[in-house]
């Protein structure tokens, strides 16, 4: 009969040796051979200590072990040798004790190996005798203990009675007080009262047992005797015990040698130990350990094939000392072990074959690729395993029959099946369309995206293949959209596009989903497609918008979905969905002025990121909001709070900003200072009011002061002093706590206006905090001039010296008293500590004007240790000062340079400047005063002066003047000194050279002559060669013995080419004689 394919391979063992090499054939006959060995040793050597008839069989789970006992018992068969194999993982919810001897013996019996009578000791310590399912009976009856107990309960008999007598008690007081008043009654009134209780009773029980058929309730009523007591009872089930498990293996064992008896040994297999959890394994191994390892049956062997990682981990043996210790253990429990050993490669595609062909056949012609996959993605192949993986394989083929179907692709299925659906940190979808899929053996599937459609197909369950395809995909996507993750990781895949487009459509995305497929499309680079593809996609966005425009805006607050699509949508989309959004929003309701600022503001910059005009402004309507939303609305925008077109009543406002000065509340002082400037609000009626406060200000609380004060200062219209101002009795009290509290709580907005006040009132603070004195600085002039400010500059920490020193460094300040600081200057200078730089900085802002009436007192304003500084730092305060000394300096007599340090420095100082030209007519006749000393005293009175007066450029007529008279009167006739012509050497050369010669002759001999081999001199007269060469040029005939004088001398050596072209030859002079 022609054998159908494919069927199920069983999986059991068959007591066959599939491997090539054998082996475990070999391992079963080697195990055979050392049972009977040991039983043959110790049956003639009796007295031969022997060892405990425990075997283990070590291997991984599905290595085989199952099939060597198989083989082993098929061995020993034929050897008397009974195998009895216990299925620990079928018993693993009994009572491993009673489990095992009633399985175990139930077995002999009824294979007749245990038969007859046995006699066997008992758990009291006596022999029993009785057949052995008898003796089985008794050893695992259960013990039923029943207690009975009598619990008091009263009948309702009882109950009624004690009621009736109470009753009875009761009518007799009563009727006895009625008759003492003179009331009777009848006797049948009496006998009725009196029972009426009992025919009431009567009446319900009669109706009750009419309705539910049942008369026993008069009995029960009157007798309760059915619940009278209880009876509880206990059954227990208990393991036999130690003692009784050993008495009944030792009678198992001796039964063995009765010469009736058709076997000689069992064997005890505990089999499929490794399938047990970790606490039954424990449980187990402790049963086994005690009852066999340790104890002698000397006909009976027990096998235990075990996984020693599997038993590790139950004992949870993770550290290697302790797993260390657990392989003692383990020597310990077992004389001997077996291992089976792991097959080679070869073996296992023997393996493969075998079961492969039985279960599909020899013609199957993907065995062989199918058989390659598994080795590469199965890490530990084992019988098992292959079985498992043939038997899947089965089932799956018997579900998809069709051809098209490769076998080599379900077998891929079965092999990913942990991968696929038992993922625990991907999806379904994910793991199909991941590139894991085809990890190792991408090799043997060349078309993946064929052999991923199939696997879909299986994964899935459906015949369809287009949906196969785009299903995963599909589901992948729609899971990430929903969750608002990327798709980036998917867009290279078949199909994307197409998908993608389908799930943005209105039919997927709702209004709670599209934040993420917002979110989710974004990660999308859509710049990677293809033109067609960017089309569609670009497409998408105005899609998404357009559902944006159908959904509620009913909150003001931050979206994000909405920026990304004004991002990417279209302008003309966009535009549209801005024009929604604002319009809704104009009308929502506000519960915090600060949102709606904040929301529109980061919609504009959003929109400004984006190359699209659109101006959020024009699409606003005007709102009218209570004031304390425009507070909270106005302090969040700042000065950019008109932009929104948010506004509230004048009135209204008017009296909130009262109402929150007045009441310490800072934040609607910070608006106020924001819109004091908006023409839009008119704060007359906030004034008046305040004003109103501040006159009649009773309070003593010092916190109360400081809002009305700023809002006073704010509300003053123009520069100077407030008009009206808390009471200086109420400042004077307060203020010098404020100054004095901790900066936390001085730094808040209005204590400046207390501190400046109680300035202005004139006290000072010491320790003033630094961090205030900008503030105060700012402001104090609201209380105090400036003029009368400066003439207080308190000491080092104190607050007039710091903000005084404030005010100059920063050039604040208006319409100081410039006479006394001009007068002041040098202290105001050293008590502050501050430059001249800064100082004139400050004060050269304003003109310095002075009068008639200053020129005589000229020198207390204009001091002559400044004069340099006056200089370097000019302006208007500066320039001021200076004009007035240069006025001073023109009324003073002549020859006042002669001895006044005060006008010798000032010239020094300003000669040449615009305030000192040089050709001032008054110093030019001061330089000829200086120089006729000098001729005079043959002396400079004032070399510097001098100096300074000749490099200034005099005015040149008179110096001119003056020059040619004092040549040609003094040193045409006197010899002149050294001293006096290293003066006079230098101006003479600003003569024209059109002097007579008898004068040259003159300055030959009294001005060069008597100087020129001085080595000054001689520098003097090169320097100024031109004048000196022209006045001997023109007369040579009376110059040549200077001339041959000065060509010797190496003084002259510069110019001695030209002194000697003045020189006449011999040759010269006959030429001369004879023209």
């Amino acid at each position: 009969m022609e054998e159908n394919f494919p069927h199920f391979i069983a999986d059991k063992p068959q007591g066959v040796d599939v491997f090539e090499g054998q082996s475990q054939t070999r391992l079963a006959k080697s195990i055979s051979d050392y049972i009977l060995n040991a039983d043959k040793e110790s049956i003639e050597d009796v007295n031969q200590a022997s060892i405990p008839r425990i075997i283990g069989i070590e291997g991984s789970w599905g290595a085989g072990k199952s099939n060597v006992v198989a083989k082993v018992e098929e061995q020993l068969k034929a050897q008397s040798y009974y195998t009895f194999t216990y299925d620990s993982w079928g018993h693993q919810e009994d009572l491993q004790r009673r489990s095992i001897l009633e399985t175990l013996t139930n077995r002999l019996i009824e294979d007749k190996v245990l038969r007859g009578e046995v006699s066997i000791k008992m758990r009291n310590g006596r022999l029993h005798t009785a057949k052995w399912s008898d003796q089985l009976q008794m050893l695992l009856s259960n013990k039923t203990t029943t207690i009975i107990k009598s619990v008091p309960k009263f009948s309702w008999g009882a109950v009624l009675g004690i009621l009736l007598v109470g009753y009875f008690v009761g009518s007799s007081v009563v009727f006895n007080q009625l008759i003492d008043k003179g009331i009777c009654f009848g006797f049948r009134w009496i006998l009725i009262i009196e029972l009426l209780p009992l025919l009431l009773v009567g009446c319900i029980l009669l109706l009750y047992a009419l309705c539910k058929n049942k008369w026993e309730v008069f009995t029960t009523f009157l007798t309760q005797k059915d619940d009278s007591t209880i009876d509880e009872q206990f059954t227990s089930s208990e393991e036999p015990s130690i003692t009784e498990f050993q008495n009944w293996m030792h009678a198992i064992s001796n039964e063995l040698e009765k010469k009736n008896s058709n076997t000689n040994k069992i064997i005890i297999v505990f089999d499929n130990m490794d399938r047990l959890p970790s606490n039954k394994v424990v449980q187990l191994w402790s049963l086994i350990y005690t009852f066999f390892a340790g104890r002698d049956f000397e006909n009976i062997w027990v096998i235990i094939p075990f996984d020693y990682k599997h038993l590790c981990k139950a004992v949870s043996c993770n550290e290697e000392q302790n797993m260390d210790k657990f392989k003692k253990f383990i020597n310990k429990t077992f004389p001997i072990i077996f291992t089976i050993s792991k097959p080679v490669i070869t073996d296992y595609r023997k393996l493969f074959k075998t079961f492969f062909e039985k279960a599909f056949g020899e013609n199957e012609h993907d065995e062989e690729l199918i058989c390659q996959v598994f080795m590469c993605l199965e890490e530990n192949p084992n019988p098992r395993t292959v079985i498992c993986f043939v038997n899947d394989l089965v089932a799956l083929r018997l579900q998809w029959t069709s051809e098209r179907y490769r076998l080599q692709n379900l077998a891929l299925y079965v092999l990913k099946k942990d991968f696929l659906l038992y993922n625990k940190d991907k999806s379904l979808e994910e793991c199909l369309l991941s590139d894991e899929l085809f990890d190792k053996v991408n090799s043997f599937y060349p078309q993946m995206d064929s052999v991923r459609v199939q696997l879909c197909q299986f994964s899935y369950g459906i015949e369809d293949e287009e949906l196969a395809k785009e299903l995963p995909l599909r589901n992948v996507l729609l899971d990430l959209i929903g969750k608002g993750n990327s798709i980036l990781e998917y867009a290279e895949s078949p199909y994307f596009v197409p998908v993608l487009e389908s799930i943005l459509s209105s039919a997927y995305i709702t209004d709670d989903s599209l934040a993420n497929a917002v979110k989710s499309f974004c990660t999308l680079d859509i710049s990677k497609f293809d033109e067609k593809e960017q089309e569609g996609l670009n497409k998408k966005w105005d899609a998404l918008a357009n559902i944006k425009l159908n959904a509620p805006f009913v909150k003001v607050e931050k979206d994000e979905t909405l920026y990304v699509l004004i991002g990417k949508a279209s302008e003309n989309c966009a535009k549209r969905l801005v024009e929604f959004y604002c319009s809704t929003i104009s009308t929502c309701r506000l519960v915090n002025g600060a949102d709606y600022y904040n929301v529109l503001s980061n919609l504009q910059i959003e929109i400004d990121k984006t190359d699209k005009k659109i101006d959020i402004t024009s699409m606003l309507r005007n709102r009218e909001v209570t004031p304390k939303l425009f507070e909270e609305y106005v302090n969040t925008a700042k000065s950019n709070y008109p932009i929104f077109k948010v506004s509230t009543n004048n009135d209204q406002l008017n009296q909130y900003i009262l109402d929150g000065a007045l009441g310490g509340v800072d934040s609607v002082v910070s608006m106020f200072e924001l819109i004091l400037n908006d023409q839009q609000y008119n704060f007359s009626i906030l004034k008046k009011n305040l004003s109103d406060h501040i006159r009649l200000w009773q309070q003593d609380d010092a916190k109360g002061l400081r809002l009305p004060s700023l809002v006073n200062r704010l509300l003053h219209d123009g520069d100077g002093i407030l008009k009206l101002h808390f009471n200086d009795s109420i400042i004077n009290s307060k203020a010098l706590a404020i100054c004095t509290e901790a900066w936390d709580e001085f730094s808040k907005q209005g204590n400046e206006d207390i501190a400046a006040m109680y300035i202005a009132n004139g006290f000072d603070v010491s320790n003033f905090k630094d961090e205030m004195v900008p503030r105060i600085s700012t402001i104090i002039e609201k209380y105090i001039s400036y003029s009368d400010l400066i003439k207080r500059l308190g000491s080092v920490g104190t607050a007039l010296y710091k903000i005084n020193s404030y005010m100059i460094e920063n050039c604040i300040g208006e319409k100081p008293d410039v006479k006394y600081v001009a007068l002041n200057m040098q202290s105001i200078k050293g008590t502050l500590n501050v430059t001249s730089e800064v100082c004139f900085r400050q004060f050269n802002r304003f003109s310095f004007k002075w009068d008639e009436n200053d020129i005589s007192s000229c020198k207390s304003y204009v001091f002559e240790t400044l004069f340099k500084d006056y200089k370097s730092y000019s302006g208007l305060f500066t320039d001021g000062l200076i004009t007035l000394a240069v006025k001073a300096m023109e009324n003073q007599s002549d020859g006042f340079l002669t001895n006044d340090t005060y006008w010798i420095s000032f010239v020094k100082v300003f000669i040449g400047t615009q305030y000192l030209p040089s050709t001032n007519e008054q110093l030019t006749k001061e330089l000829n005063s200086q120089l006729d000393y000098v001729i005079k005293h043959d002396g400079i009175r004032d070399e510097d002066l001098l100096n300074c007066l000749l490099s200034n450029s005099p005015d040149e007529p008179t110096f001119i003047s003056y020059i040619n008279d004092i040549m040609s009167t003094y040193f045409a006739q006197n010899d002149v000194t050294t001293a006096k012509f290293k003066v006079f050497g230098s101006l003479f050369p600003k003569l024209e050279k059109d002097i007579a010669k008898s004068t040259c002759i003159s300055l030959i001999e009294h001005f060069i002559t008597p100087v020129y081999d001085n080595s000054d001199c001689a520098k003097i007269i090169v320097g100024n060669q031109d004048f000196y060469l022209y006045v001997l040029e023109n007369v040579k005939n009376v110059s040549q013995p200077i001339l041959k004088k000065l060509v010797t001398s190496e003084m002259y050596k510069s110019i001695h080419s030209k002194i000697t072209a003045l020189i006449i030859t011999e040759e010269k002079q006959e030429l001369s004689d004879k023209k």
